[in-house]
C-alpha cells in the first residue's frame, strides 16, 4: 500500500515539475488542494456509504440534492479531519518564503524532471501489473483496493476502469456477455419450475398490493425494548399476523434508498458505483408496475419530496407508474424528521390513501421519510431511551419509535377503509440507519462486543408480508435480500417474472444474500469482499477461501449478470 501510495504521489509532482516552468509552486499549492478536498470528502463518503467517492456518484450530484442533504452531510464531519488541512499554513509559508526567493530558486532541469516521470510511471505499471489479479479475482471493490494498495491508488485504478468501460469500450452487446445472461435466465427459471414453488401460490391473486418502505428502518429494533417499552409496538403487533422474514440484508449501493426502490421493484442488483436512477432512466424495466399495469392494476409511487430528487420523476416513468405523488401534490401541513424540513410520515399516510383511486385494483408503492439521518430532529421527541438520551443511537430509536407510530395509524385507516385484508401488503427497511462511526454505540444498546461478523449480522432490514385476511404469523429465516421481495410477491399474486434475479422467500431451498460490494452472506458463511476473508456464520471462525470458492463465483456472477442487462438494456426487447 505504501508502494503504490508513493508511486501514485511520485507521478502526480513529476508530472507538475515536467509540465510546468515557472508556476510549479501554484500547481502545487493547487494539487494538494484538490487532493484535501478529495480525501475529506472520501472519508465522509465512507463514514456514511462505507465506500470512496468514485466518478458517476459525482456526475449525479446537483445543488438541489447537496441543499437537500447538507445537515446529514455536517452531521458526519470530525474533529480529527482537521489533520487534512494542518499541512495548509506550512505550505502557505514555504510559498511566501521561496516566492520571494524567486520560482527560478527551484527549477529543475527538464532532463531531471524526465527521469522523475519515467521512474514514477514504471512504479506505478509494476504496481498496476502485480495487483491486478488480486483486484478482479472476485467481484472488483473499491475498498479492498484501497486497504490493500492505498486510497490514492484506488482513485487511480477506479478512474482507469471508468474510462475503460465508459470512453474506450464498444458499447455494442457482445454475443457472449447475451449468451451469458439468457443461459443465466434460463437456468433459474428450470430450476423454480423443478421446485415446484406452489405454497401460498396465488393467495393474493387479484388483490390490491401496497408496499411501504421504511426510511432507515433496521431489524435490530424489531422486537426490542428499551426501559420496559417497545420500540415499534405496531410493527411487532403487525408481525404476529404476518409472514416476517428476519435474515433480510439491505443489498444498496451509492444510490441509498433509490437503490432500495429498484431492488424491490426490479429484482435486479444496483450498480456499483452512482445509482441506476441517474445513469439508466430511459431503460425498459420488467418492474412490479408495469406487469402489474398490463393486468389491469392503476400504479401509483408516494413520496413527499422533491420530485426531482434521485431523478424519481424520469425514472417512476421508466418503471411504469400511471401516477408519481410528489411534494407538489401534498399540503405541507406537519413537519417531522429529516432536521424538520420534510411531511412527516404521519400527514403523508393520511394525504396518500386519499389521493388512491381505491375503487378498482391498485398497485400502490409509499417511500417514507421521516426517520432519516442524522435523527436530530427526534432529540426531544417524548421516547424514554434513558442512558442513550441525546446519543446517536437514542435519537435513532426515537426516531424508529415514531416511524412505527405512524405505521400504526397507517394500519388503522386501512382497516376503516376496507383495505386492509383486500390487499397484499409488504412493509421493509430500505438501508443502514447506523454508520460504523457510531458501532459503538449501537453495540451498547444490544449489549455485545464488536466484532466484523456480528456487525455484517446486524445489517438485516425487516420484512413483513402480510396476506389478505391473515391472522397468524410465521417467521421464516430464509437468507436473503431486497432483490427477493419482488419474486415473493409474484408466487403470492400468481404471476412470473422471468426476469428477476432473486428468489421467491417462502418457497426457496436456497439461503444467500449478495450484496453489492461483491460480499456474500449465507446460512454456512459470511464472505467480505474488501478483505478478501471468510468466516463461518455461526462461530466466526476463518475459513478456507477454496472451500467454497466456486459457489462464491457463482454467486458473485448475479452482480455482472445485471449489470449486463441494465449497461445494455437488455429487456427492451423481451415481453413481460
Amino acid at each position: 500500500m505504501i508502494i503504490s501510495t508513493i508511486a501514485v504521489i511520485a507521478i502526480i509532482v513529476s508530472l507538475i515539475f515536467f509540465v510546468f516552468d515557472r508556476k510549479r509552486l501554484v500547481a502545487l499549492f493547487i494539487i494538494n488542494l484538490l487532493l484535501t478536498i478529495l480525501l475529506i470528502a472520501d472519508t465522509n463518503f465512507f463514514r456514511y456509504y462505507y465506500n470512496l467517492i468514485t466518478i458517476p456518484v459525482f456526475f449525479q450530484l446537483n445543488p438541489r440534492m447537496i441543499n437537500s442533504v447538507d445537515q446529514s452531510i455536517v452531521s458526519l464531519f470530525q474533529l480529527k479531519d482537521l489533520i487534512y488541512i494542518i499541512d495548509f499554513p506550512i505550505m502557505l509559508f514555504a510559498f511566501l518564503k521561496l516566492n520571494k526567493r524567486g520560482v527560478e530558486s527551484i527549477r529543475f532541469s527538464k532532463r531531471f524532471s524526465k527521469s522523475i516521470s519515467i521512474l514514477a510511471v514504471s512504479s506505478i505499471i509494476i504496481v498496476c501489473i502485480s495487483s491486478s489479479s488480486n483486484l478482479t479475482s472476485f467481484a472488483y471493490s473499491n475498498n479492498y483496493s484501497a486497504k490493500s494498495l492505498g486510497v490514492l491508488f484506488s482513485h487511480f485504478y477506479n478512474t482507469k476502469l471508468f474510462i475503460k468501460e465508459n470512453l474506450l469500450q464498444d458499447k455494442v452487446l457482445k454475443e457472449e456477455e447475451k449468451k451469458l445472461v439468457e443461459e443465466h435466465l434460463q437456468n433459474k427459471n428450470k430450476e423454480d419450475s423443478a421446485a415446484n414453488f406452489s405454497q401460498y401460490k396465488g393467495i393474493a391473486e387479484g388483490k390490491n398490493l401496497i408496499i411501504v418502505q421504511m426510511e432507515a428502518m433496521q431489524q435490530f429494533v424489531i422486537g426490542k425494548t428499551i426501559n420496559g417499552k417497545e420500540i415499534t409496538p405496531n410493527l411487532n403487533r403487525l408481525i404476529k399476523e404476518s409472514f416476517y422474514f428476519d435474515n433480510i440484508y439491505y443489498q444498496v449501493s451509492g444510490g441509498n434508498t433509490s437503490d432500495a426502490e429498484f431492488l424491490a421493484n426490479n429484482s435486479l442488483y444496483p450498480l456499483s458505483e452512482g445509482s441506476v436512477y441517474h445513469r439508466y432512466s430511459e431503460n425498459t424495466y420488467h418492474s412490479l408496475a408495469s406487469i402489474l399495469k398490463d393486468k389491469g392494476y392503476t400504479t401509483y409511487a408516494l413520496h413527499a419530496f422533491d420530485k426531482t430528487f434521485w431523478n424519481r420523476e424520469e425514472m417512476y416513468k421508466a418503471l411504469k407508474f400511471d401516477t408519481f405523488f410528489n411534494s407538489e401534490d401534498y399540503i405541507m401541513d406537519d413537519f417531522a424528521g429529516w432536521s424538520g424540513n420534510a411531511l412527516s410520515d404521519k400527514s403523508f399516510f393520511r394525504q396518500s390513501l386519499n389521493m388512491i383511486d381505491t375503487s378498482k385494483p391498485f398497485y400502490s408503492f409509499f417511500v417514507t421519510l421521516s426517520n432519516h439521518h442524522p435523527f436530530n430532529y427526534f432529540e426531544s421527541f417524548d421516547f424514554d431511551v434513558g442512558e442513550f438520551e441525546g446519543e446517536y443511537i437514542g435519537n435513532f430509536i426515537k426516531g424508529a419509535n415514531y416511524a412505527d407510530s405512524c405505521i400504526g395509524e397507517f394500519i388503522k385507516d386501512l382497516k376503516s377503509r376496507g383495505l386492509y385484508d383486500n390487499s397484499l401488503l409488504v412493509f421493509y427497511g430500505d438501508h443502514s440507519a447506523v454508520p460504523k462511526i457510531e458501532s459503538e454505540g449501537l453495540m451498547k444498546f444490544l449489549g455485545i462486543e464488536y466484532n466484523d461478523c456480528d456487525w455484517a449480522k446486524l445489517q438485516r432490514v425487516p420484512l413483513i408480508i402480510h396476506l389478505p385476511g391473515q391472522q397468524k404469523g410465521e417467521v421464516i429465516s430464509t437468507t436473503g435480500g431486497q432483490i427477493d421481495i419482488m419474486p415473493t410477491i409474484a408466487n403470492l399474486m400468481g404471476f412470473d417474472v422471468p426476469y428477476a434475479l432473486g428468489k421467491d422467500l417462502i418457497n426457496t431451498q436456497k439461503s444467500y444474500a449478495v450484496l453489492r460490494n461483491g460480499s456474500i452472506i449465507t446460512d454456512k458463511y459470511i464472505y467480505f469482499n474488501d478483505t478478501r476473508e471468510l468466516y463461518d456464520y455461526k462461530t466466526g471462525e476463518p475459513l478456507d477461501i477454496s472451500l467454497y470458492e466456486n459457489e462464491m463465483q457463482s454467486l458473485i456472477n448475479e452482480l455482472n449478470i445485471s449489470d449486463i442487462i441494465i449497461s445494455n438494456d437488455l429487456l427492451s426487447d423481451k415481453t413481460p
